[in-house]
């Protein structure tokens, strides 16, 4: 695949999916080469459950412990440890060897993929050489790796197809900000924020440094040494802060952006939209000062269990609410004017988005997780961004790899894929690229099945949210008019 492939991928054949929580889960897609036949399924929620649960085993999000002597609320279910959860991902999970992702990726397909699609999609595949997935999955089937999912005996879906995420299409109605065309804006630096350090709190909550010495260095040093290729990124420069506020990500997103690339924390609530957060170095404030923002200041538990008691320097995340609304519910005249306001003002004025945004973090999609679709991927969406790449379940740390799965130190497994994920937003054709990445991937771990360091869990965790400008079909004939006048010299508009 080219660095500019977009003619040939304006052939592909495209399938629109789309799945909806009823009770059951439902598939239906249509292709676009034949959109009066759409097609629709309805899953088997017992097969599909039993699939998820298996792929929830093989991740590091904590699971819940054996809850058989509470009374039954969700209030008495205990968690495995973060410790725990990751030496289950890292060490014995299905994601630790060729053999059992395999049989997890199999048992995904025949849970979420129909057979009749799956055909469609060799048959379209075989006469175009590749097809393109437009995916708008529900709750439910939120976090699985579409990519893995099997085709044949001997292929899976990345072997034939670039799967891209559709946000809703209420996101387009009135949208509050269209993205420019890339081409007009990649000459603009890049925005890194790259493991910011957070509150004390925060750490105490929990939140610790996403990256340690060497793997930092080999960040910034990979991201520094991208900077400076003779191509599209060389007006990029490096961006990073070890302390940065909201305040300071405003100011430094108000200065014309190509793209923004995070590297950090992200967290959320459970069925909470909005709730979904970036950290950085902000805190709650004392009564009567001018700190502010929409989400809950966050606790430490004590030993007991419980919330201790709230304090000034509680760290405030920056919440996809924040994103989107900005400070229209705030009355505080002081906070208005920290943003250079005398009134309250929208989100996408305070936060603008720049075309790309690229969220290396923790479940940055949570937004598909909510039967309200909703966090930080559609706030900067509404905020100006055009693509949204970011992880559908929760990251190992390049820590977490070296000390539970035993890879050497001098490998960094998530330090890689943000520099792939940088590397590609940096070009013409980011999807393509990323896709290309993911495919060299999968021969490593295909032809190295004891080689965690190149395990799904890492590189199939990304997805890409596409939201580029959509214009009504009035104007494009009016557009394509205009354009025939110029071309013949009967422009009737002055100038």
């Amino acid at each position: 695949m080219t660095d500019h492939p977009e003619a040939d991928r304006s052939s592909w054949p495209v399938v629109l999916l789309r799945a909806a929580d009823a009770g059951p889960t439902y598939l239906s897609w249509t292709w676009l080469d034949a959109p009066a036949k759409p097609s629709a399924v309805k899953l088997d929620p017992a097969q599909t459950s039993a699939a998820l649960d298996l792929l929830g085993r093989a991740l590091l999000a904590p699971r819940p412990l054996d809850a058989s002597g509470s009374n039954g609320s969700s209030d008495d279910v205990e968690y495995e440890s973060r410790e725990a959860a990751a030496h289950r991902a890292l060490a014995t999970g299905s994601f630790t060897n060729l053999a059992e992702e395999r049989l997890l990726s199999a048992r995904l397909t025949e849970a979420v993929l129909p057979e009749t699609l799956r055909a469609e999609i060799v048959d379209r595949a075989g006469s175009h050489g590749t097809v393109h997935m437009r995916i708008t999955p529900s709750p439910t089937l939120a976090r699985v790796p579409w990519e893995l999912l099997f085709v044949d005996a001997g292929r899976r879906l990345l072997d034939v197809a670039v799967i891209t995420f559709d946000p809703p299409s209420t996101v387009h109605a009135e949208r509050t900000v269209l993205p420019p065309q890339w081409a007009k804006v990649s000459h603009f630096p890049a925005l890194h924020v790259l493991d910011p350090s957070l509150p004390v709190r925060a750490v105490e909550h929990g939140l610790g440094r996403t990256l340690a010495g060497l793997a930092k260095n080999a960040l910034i040093k990979g991201i520094s040494a991208e900077a400076g290729v003779g191509n599209s990124s060389s007006h990029t420069r490096l961006n990073t802060s070890q302390i940065i506020s909201r305040l300071d990500l405003s100011h430094q997103l108000h200065v014309p952006r190509s793209r923004f690339f995070y590297f950090g924390h992200v967290s959320s609530a459970a069925d909470e939209p909005g709730s979904a957060s970036i950290h950085l170095h902000d805190t709650a404030g004392a009564a009567g000062s001018a700190s502010w923002g929409m989400a809950e200041p966050l606790r430490p538990q004590t030993k007991r269990g419980t919330l201790a008691a709230a304090r000034p320097d509680d760290h405030l995340p920056l919440s996809a609410l924040d994103l989107l609304l900005g400070t229209q519910q705030c009355t505080d005249e002081r906070v208005w004017a920290l943003h250079g306001s005398d009134g309250p003002q929208p989100g996408h004025e305070i936060w603008p988005m720049p075309s790309r945004v690229a969220l290396i973090a923790c479940e940055g999609g949570v937004d598909f997780r909510s039967a309200e679709t909703f966090g930080l991927v559609v706030a900067m969406v509404d905020s100006g961004a055009s693509l949204v790449t970011t992880t559908r379940w929760t990251l190992p740390t390049d820590h977490a790899f070296h000390s539970v799965a035993g890879v050497r130190r001098s490998v960094f497994p998530t330090v890689e894929l943000a520099l792939a994920v940088d590397r590609a937003h940096s070009r013409d054709d980011p999807i393509g690229l990323v896709h290309q990445w993911q495919r060299e991937q999968l021969t490593k771990w295909e032809s190295s099945p004891a080689a965690v360091e190149h395990s799904p869990i890492v590189w199939a965790a990304l997805t890409h949210t596409v939201a580029e400008t959509r214009v009504p079909r009035g104007a494009q004939i009016r557009s394509r008019g205009a354009e025939r006048s110029r071309v013949h010299g009967t422009d009737p508009s002055p100038g």
